[in-house]
């Protein structure tokens, strides 16, 4: 009886993923967020990467002499293990379905077509284990007419409409000023891809092990799709008005109401505001003391800016803080905007214990950010720090029943 069916016979605490084993060709943010997750519900996580590829250490470092490793690495890759194969080269190839024979799930990045070139592609594999589950996580998706065209984030928000939507208020009356986006500062594309990814893969295990046949299949995961259906709210406002004679609504949430936008305190700090119903709108009303705009929260034109204008010098009186002393006891939707130094600090935060401690043997002690996932009976939890560069190459291929002295001519040859 093995471990994993041994520690449910005896009810020992399992996580989720536990007994599952996934190969990761991913790189940069999307993938390896995906992965980080899926390592966080105790799949086993193998890295597989190229020894030669420039940017897969990117800064900022934790550095200590002249001895440094990439802290956005250490948050993305901890509980992994990992292998450095050259793909290109035929035995690295023959490595790789060794261990695509054992494992559940295949995931890359690549662009379209490249896994066909490296012969990893989902149908070879599938040829060698027919209950592998492949994952491809692109900008485009595997088909149309962008397929193999270069992207990052900030093309993809771009595309789908959400670039369009973050933009600074161009106030009534100062005619046709163009406003002009602004670039978020997270990347939705690459972080919503990694999420809808995870949901991808662990439905895709879900349905294979529901099945006589154990089949695996393809997953084609764009990471434009992936942000274009995050708007269903601003899509109800588009797609209704073909029923509305073409007349479309506003949406509300852009930052062109009163109600719903960002507001500078008298020390230079910014509280939000999120009222969107009329409840809350008065409990805001009455946190401010200004009770005579209880029926002007969904103002029109010059009367729109009149509320504006009164709402920005009522909360240019008190500090930030002060203004959160008032309305921690009002219903009224109202929080501080914190830089990232300050959400670390945030009551919130620590209360949810969103920020873990490790030991680093170089470092010493050194932070990173936890699971949002709280089970109540499966705690997750960071077991092991981010593998160095290959740091599990002769572990992993010494579990393949390969020998010293053959991992010796895989080295020499560059194929490790």
């Amino acid at each position: 009886m093995n471990t994993f069916i041994l520690s449910k016979f005896l009810n020992i605490m399992s996580l989720p993923l536990e007994g599952k084993i996934i190969l990761d060709l991913t790189r940069m943010l999307p993938g390896p967020y995906c992965s980080m997750i899926l390592s966080d519900l105790g799949a086993k996580v193998i890295k597989i990467e190229d020894p030669y590829y420039p940017y897969g250490h990117p800064p900022p470092f934790f550095q200590k002499g002249r001895y440094r490793e990439s802290a956005f690495n250490s948050i993305l890759n901890r509980n992994k293990k990992a292998i450095t194969l050259n793909l290109k080269k035929e035995k690295a190839r023959e490595i790789f379905y060794e261990l695509v024979k054992k494992a559940d799930v295949v995931l890359d990045t690549f662009r379209p077509k490249v896994t066909k070139k490296l012969k990893i592609d989902y149908d070879t594999l599938a040829l060698i284990n027919p209950s592998i589950i492949c994952c491809s996580l692109t900008g485009y998706g595997q088909y149309g007419p962008y397929e193999q065209i270069a992207g990052h984030d900030l093309n993809y928000v771009g595309i789908s409409g959400i670039l369009d939507l973050n933009k600074e208020r161009v106030p009534y009356g100062n005619g046709e000023k163009k406003k002009i986006p602004i670039p978020l500062g997270v990347q939705v594309a690459d972080i919503g891809g990694g999420l809808v990814s995870v949901i991808g893969i662990l439905g895709a295990i879900m349905e294979r092990d529901n099945t006589y046949e154990k089949k695996g299949q393809y997953i084609d995961i764009s990471m434009t799709d992936c942000v274009f259906s995050f708007i269903p709210y601003l899509a109800s406002f588009h797609f209704s008005k073909n029923l509305n004679d073409g007349t479309e609504t506003h949406n509300p949430l852009q930052g062109d109401f009163p109600f719903y936008n960002v507001y500078k305190t008298k020390d230079n700090k910014f509280l939000s505001v999120g009222v969107v119903e009329v409840k809350f709108w008065r409990e805001l009303c009455k946190g401010l003391g200004r009770d005579d705009l209880n029926l002007k929260q969904f103002a029109k034109g010059e009367k729109r800016e009149e509320v504006f204008k009164v709402l920005q010098e009522e909360f240019l009186k008190k500090n930030q803080k002060d203004w959160m002393d008032i309305f921690k006891n009002l219903d009224a939707c109202v929080m501080p905007v914190n830089s990232f130094a300050e959400a670390c600090e945030d009551p919130q935060i620590k209360a949810r214990n969103m920020i873990v401690e490790m030991n680093h043997p170089k470092f010493g002690v050194i932070q990173s950010i936890a699971s949002p996932i709280k089970y109540s009976r499966t705690p997750l939890e960071i077991k092991n720090l981010a593998p160095k560069l290959g740091q599990h190459t002769i572990e992993i291929l010494k579990d393949l029943d390969y020998t010293e002295e053959e991992i010796r001519v895989f080295r020499k040859k560059g194929i490790i």
